[in-house]
């Protein structure tokens, strides 16, 4: 499991718009860096309409020296897994039905049985946030083997390119525990009451394939309000420090592939914009085929 799972990656795209062009790709250059770099707003799903990324990601992927997720997904399913007994449980006693009111526990309890089946008994004592993010999980169907980022970074992989995050399991985790227990306990509720906003999450992967980040935030939206310490500790601060390495990385020189989820992307405070306000010129990429495609040898020109 990850942090920015399908919840995460769209449910934060609130803010004003900015008038950003349709596509997910986008084309950073640095002052006295000859390289381009790119930035890729993923989306952690294993459904056919994450991988319509038409004819310039693989390429420039493949072109780039390094390819940099918020994690290096390699190494964080096994530091996630340790974390399951450690830092996404409630402190001391605490179960998670603690938390609610019984006719409000009653739909929740409901709702983790039927989400989680026999590994139900796990989550009574984890919080509440973690307890969304699995049940949003488990309800995702794929049709691929692996969801998106995962493959981009193994292609990175076998292609012999370096593989990084720029974020750590430790810090994404921190992020999660500043969000107080009982908002965390009214989102899962909120999920639950909303059956997973499933509908909604359905729209979104539809505009997600069309790459329309505008529309996104529309879309996002209609899944209700978010507390204000969700945005700060998982969206803005998350995103000057983000900001803040990727510069860094940019001015050592090379060529980087960022692998970012898409809720990063736009936004006064968004990725972005971050990055042009440290001197990057981010540019956008647009596909000429939005076809869905594994396959694909590198181009040299991209509109």
């Amino acid at each position: 499991m990850r942090i920015a799972l399908a919840f995460l990656l769209f449910a934060p795209l609130y803010g004003a718009a900015q008038d950003l062009e349709p596509t997910l790709l986008w084309r950073i250059t640095t002052p006295g860096i000859p390289a381009s770099s790119y930035l890729y707003g993923t989306v952690h799903s294993k459904d056919d309409r994450a991988y319509q990324f038409g004819d310039s990601v693989l390429p420039a992927l493949d072109r780039c020296a390094v390819a940099a997720g918020e994690l290096d997904l390699s190494t964080a399913n096994a530091e996630m897994g340790m974390a399951l007994l450690t830092t996404m449980r409630m402190s001391g006693d605490r179960k998670l039905e603690d938390l609610y009111k019984k006719k409000d526990w009653k739909r929740v309890d409901a709702a983790i049985q039927e989400g989680m089946g026999f590994m139900a008994p796990m989550t009574m004592r984890m919080k509440p946030f973690f307890v969304m993010a699995l049940l949003t999980e488990n309800a995702m169907d794929g049709d691929q083997d692996q969801v998106l980022d995962e493959f981009l970074q193994q292609r990175a992989k076998a292609n012999g390119q370096r593989v990084m995050g720029i974020e750590t399991v430790k810090e994404q985790m921190a992020a999660v525990d500043a969000i107080p227990i009982e908002e965390q306990a009214a989102m899962l509720l909120d999920h639950v009451d909303h059956k997973g906003y499933q509908d909604q999450m359905d729209a979104m992967l539809d505009v997600y394939a069309r790459q329309d980040i505008e529309q996104l935030i529309d879309v996002a939206e209609k899944t209700g309000t978010m507390p204000d310490s969700f945005e700060r500790s998982l969206l803005t601060e998350r995103n000057a420090r983000m900001v803040q390495r990727m510069d860094k990385l940019l001015r050592d020189g090379g060529s980087i592939f960022f692998l970012i989820g898409a809720a990063h992307l736009p936004r006064p405070d968004g990725l972005i914009a971050g990055l042009r306000a440290q001197g990057h010129t981010v540019e956008a990429v647009i596909s000429d085929s939005h076809q869905y495609m594994l396959e694909t040898e590198p181009v040299e020109e991209e509109r």
